[in-house]
């Protein structure tokens, strides 16, 4: 395997986006991997770390799992946890794989805490880059910037709970930066980002740029994947494949639906938005293996509703298009 790099502009002002790649570039954290056949990872998201009481034992979980099996590096999908001190416990576990670590930024991360909060306390190298890995390029966007008035802000401290006409855009100088890395690599690639790419429930609001970049190259792409919609979902659109990773922990209800027949009083006092979570029994996760000769296989968990169910209060089975379930389902990919 060729040296893995980060590629990123970050800090680097607008003109950054027309360098040379090798003056963008930051050494990975992560040791070198020895050259395979087949690359194996695994993926969590959404596991809501500040909100969901659980959320220790439930990533405890899969990284014991990612240790059994061996898996070459980890990646988690945005909403992980804020900047907060009393968080240091929670991300020592997700530090102790002993292999390389990747983080997507998701929206919620910063409800407490400005980007550069988040990137110090996850030791992030920058909240959008690239690697290789045994053969495989990945590419992490950021789509957490508003968009108003002509001008990208970014996710601050809660700043983004406007009008959502206004929010999940990728900013100009990353689109740029992204095309360009796109070009520039020879392998296969995956594109990784919290907000989805396709969706048009709560998705990127300037995806339909980032779809016209991937379809010039759709032959080098192998899928694309998220988090952020606690859905368990595959969408093909114009010979690319989108996959929705599910969130490890929960479904959010709306008030409506909320229940706090599922944890003790003094639960709910802790967390206050508890009641509003529709928590799965057992952590949800998934391990993708990639096969260069085309294949890829992502493998998930199946689990059940914390009772009761979001359908035992009523809650409609198929929403947007899409039905809510306590499932990371199997999927199989050729490239």
């Amino acid at each position: 395997m060729k040296r893995r790099k980060f590629l990123n502009q970050m800090g680097l002002g607008s003109s950054a986006a027309f360098l040379p790649n090798t003056l963008l570039s930051f050494e990975a954290i992560a040791p070198e991997m020895p050259q395979k056949k087949v690359l194996r990872f695994g993926i969590v998201a959404d596991i809501h770390k500040d909100i969901m009481p659980d959320a220790d034992t439930r990533l405890e979980k899969f990284i014991t799992e990612a240790g059994k099996r061996d898996v070459d590096f980890i990646l988690q999908m945005g909403d992980f946890c804020t900047a907060d001190p009393k968080n240091k416990a929670f991300l020592s576990i997700w530090e102790s794989f002993k292999g390389p670590k990747y983080h997507v930024l998701g929206n919620h991360d910063m409800d407490k805490h400005a980007k550069q909060d988040i990137l110090d306390f996850w030791k992030m190298p920058a909240t959008y880059y690239s690697f290789d890995a045994n053969g495989v390029h990945f590419i992490v966007l950021d789509a957490n910037f508003m968009y108003k008035d002509g001008k990208f802000s970014d996710y601050d401290k809660a700043n983004f709970y406007v009008n959502n006409r206004f929010q999940s855009f990728v900013h100009e100088e990353q689109i740029e930066w992204f095309k360009a890395d796109l070009q520039a690599t020879q392998l296969p690639v995956i594109v990784l980002s919290h907000q989805s790419l396709w969706h048009y429930q709560d998705g990127v609001n300037n995806r339909l740029l980032i779809q016209k970049i991937m379809e010039s190259s759709k032959k080098k792409i192998i899928c694309c994947m998220n988090g952020h919609n606690h859905i368990d979902f595959h969408h093909v659109q114009n010979g690319i494949n989108y996959i929705e990773i599910n969130s490890m922990s929960y479904q959010w209800m709306e008030d409506k639906y909320k229940s706090t027949a599922r944890y003790a009083k003094e639960m709910y006092e802790k967390y206050p938005h508890l009641p509003n979570l529709a928590p799965y029994k057992d952590p949800l996760w998934a391990f993708a293996t990639i096969d260069l000769k085309g294949k890829m296989y992502i493998e998930g968990v199946k689990s059940e509703w914390m009772s009761p169910s979001p359908f035992d209060l009523g809650f409609p089975k198929n929403t947007y298009g899409n039905q809510y379930s306590a499932q990371m389902s199997d999927y199989s990919l050729k490239f």
